[in-house]
């Protein structure tokens, strides 16, 4: 019986996006640059949304590559 072994790596990568996916779909909001928030230097609205849910795709695959 083999076992598939887990790339903790891809397991890290993946729990961050989808970390801030969901960040972005609860906030609904992406600030641009941390650094320095002030007005205008956030992306709101339907964009963060569909950035949100792209990044929670992208972790996702993440975590399914990384059973391989």
């Amino acid at each position: 019986m083999s076992r598939r072994r887990i790339d903790e790596g891809l397991v890290i990568v993946g729990l961050v996006l989808i970390g801030i996916g969901a960040y972005a779909i609860h906030s609904g909001e992406i600030f641009l640059s941390r650094l320095t928030v002030s007005e205008g230097q956030s992306i709101g609205g339907g964009a963060a949304l569909v950035i949100g849910g792209v990044f929670i795709a992208a972790g996702l695959y993440f975590l399914f590559q990384s059973r391989k």
